[in-house]
This record gives structure tokens, sequence and C-alpha cells, in this order.
């Protein structure tokens, strides 16, 4: 799931409800996304107190369109300079129906992924993919990291204040991915089980924590501010802590519904050596910067997320010396990587 994590990975860093929308048959239409802001209109008390819960009601169909936008641009230099640059857009259609909330208010939320769209571009080699229209299973089998996943319901259980407390029911996820990978009966149920946590935690939280973000449990209002640390993490040689952080910008109105404006940063720190000795070669980095900042769309009305714009900057720098035939040889290594992750509620 390469394409998938290398998005939501970076991503994560940070107009109402349409009938269900069936794989087959999708308008190119569906999959054009909107990067624009959302226009509104002054509330006559726009210092009011609120909270921001999600309530999804029963008997609706919530659809979205996520879209990750993501450019890769590096050079390597040594006794030639390499040049690689990939591009890549990637389009979800997903449906959203709530089933059940228990006496604690905890939602279970059935989830189905409608369609994808890719669009990648690797140093001029294209490469496109849309469900539905494989017919080949060879080609199935390359994207069955995608394939697997359309029209496949699976659940998920989250509190009112956007806490995802379990992802379930990816059972048949696993098993139509084995099957496209043409994989033998014999995989056993360790390995069964692997693969569903790999796809749970590597594919489907990333793609629903864009829709789903913690919120405070307390009343906020105009410039009210909040953080949430992530589990520390392995990036490159270094360890990494992020932490998202929050501030509401404004309330306003978006077709009679209050909406909140929420800006959205990244604070991360990265710990550990800036040397690393592999197969002989020695590496030595520069800490990589990062810079996250977007927008979030909060529709209090509803009680879910409107929209929200999340955009990334990496620059990774680092150096390399190993012993040659004529020496020791010298190299260095310069990446910039772009990204962009935009969430519409259809």
């Amino acid at each position: 799931m390469k394409y998938f994590l290398f998005l939501f990975m970076i991503g994560v860093l940070l107009t109402g409800c349409g009938k269900k929308t069936e794989q087959t048959g999708t308008n190119a239409s569906s999959f054009a996304f909107d990067s624009t802001d959302i226009k509104t209109v002054p509330v006559s008390n726009p210092n009011q107190s609120f909270s921001l819960q999600y309530n999804f009601q029963k008997g609706k169909d919530y659809q979205y369109r996520l879209t990750s936008l993501s450019d890769d641009s590096k050079t390597i230099k040594a006794d030639t300079t390499i040049n690689q640059h990939i591009s890549q857009s990637i389009v979800y259609l997903l449906g959203l129906n709530l089933t059940n909330v228990d006496k604690d208010g905890i939602m279970e939320i059935s989830c189905n992924i409608n369609s994808i769209k890719l669009d990648a571009n690797a140093n001029g080699k294209k490469v496109t993919y849309q469900s539905g229209n494989l017919k080949d299973t060879l080609q199935k089998a390359q994207f069955a990291e995608y394939e697997a996943l359309v029209q496949n319901p699976f659940s998920i259980r989250i509190t009112k204040y956007g806490e995802i407390l379990e992802v379930f029911r990816a059972d048949k996820i696993v098993t139509r991915f084995l099957e496209l990978k043409g994989a033998p009966s014999t995989v056993s149920a360790d390995e069964k089980d692997a693969l569903r946590k790999n796809i749970v935690e590597g594919a489907l939280k990333p793609l629903l924590i864009q829709i789903f973000r913690q919120t405070p449990q307390s009343q906020i209002a105009k410039d009210s501010t909040w953080s949430l640390q992530q589990p520390p993490t392995q990036f490159l040689i270094y360890q990494l802590q992020n932490t998202n952080t929050y501030k509401v910008e404004s309330l306003n109105k978006f077709n009679n519904d209050k909406l909140v404006t929420i800006d959205a940063g990244l604070n991360s720190i990265l710990s550990g050596k800036d040397e690393i000795t592999n197969q002989g070669t020695l590496y030595k980095f520069k800490k990589p910067t990062t810079t996250a900042f977007g927008k979030i769309y909060f529709n209090l009305d509803k009680g879910c997320i409107q929209k929200s714009k999340t955009n990334t900057v990496i620059s990774i720098f680092y150096s390399m010396e190993m012993k040659g035939p004529k020496g020791m040889q010298k190299g260095n290594s310069t990446e910039n990587i772009k990204s962009s992750n935009i969430v519409e509620l259809l």
C-alpha cells in the first residue's frame, strides 16, 4: 500500500448529505476536488462558546471525497547527478452510515469506500487506476491494495469527540486482497491477522482520521487552542514526536449552519544521532525540516467536518561517504516533499 501510506502518513501532519455513489459508472466529475475556501457570512455573536461534537444521524448517508496530492523531488549527486520526480493524486469516495449509538454515546458507523482513482507520474512513467474499470486479473493483482478496499464495508466505533476506538469487520478486505494476489489457501490464521492489522493501521485509520479529528471535551470559543500528541514514530534515522495543534479562527454561517473555522498546525521534534553507517557507507544527515498548516471547517449543526485542507512540506538532506576503487567517494542527496489533503462533505 505504498501510495496510500506515503500520502496519509505525511498528510496526518496535519455541502450536505447525498445519496450513495456506487462503484460502477462513477462519473469523472465525482473525482474533481475543490481546494477553495468555504465562503461564509458572519454570525451575530462570533465570540459565543460551543462544543465540537460529532453527531451523525441515523438514516442519513454521509458522503465524503478525500483527495491527497503529493510532489516528491529528489536530487542525488555523486559521480553523476540523478534527478527523480514523483507526483501523484489519489481520490477516495467514502460513504458513512450510523448504525448504532450505545448508552455512553459511542457511535458505531458503517464505512464503505465506493470508488478510488489514482494518477501518478514517476520520472515520466504514468500510472493510472480507477476502481471498477479493471477486467484483467493481472491488473487487479497489481492494484490489489485498492481493489480490496472498494465496495467492502467495514465498521468503526468513535466517541462524540472524534476519538476512533476501534476499526473492525475488515476481514472481507483481507480475504479479497489475498484472492486478488492469488495467495495460497495455506495462509495461516496468524498471517491473516497480521495482514488485517496492517490494513487497519496502515490504510483505513489514516483515511478515517482525516474525517474524525479529536476535539476538546470542554466548551471552546474564538481563539481557543488545544493540542494532541501523536505516538512516537521512526522517521529516517530519527525518533519523531509530532504534536498536532489547533486554534479556533472564527465562527460563521454556511448555508444557515454554524461553521467553525480551525487553524491546524504541527510541532515536530526529532531526536537521535545524525550519522549512521550502513553496508560500509557513512550517511550524515541534517535534521529534516517540516512545515505543516491547514484549515478545518467543522459544521456544528450537522455535527461533522464540512471540509478540511492540510498541507505539509518536508525537506531532507544527507551526505554519503564510502571507500571505492579510486579511494573515498562522496555524494549527497536533497529531497523536497510537498503534500496536500482535502476532505469534502458532498
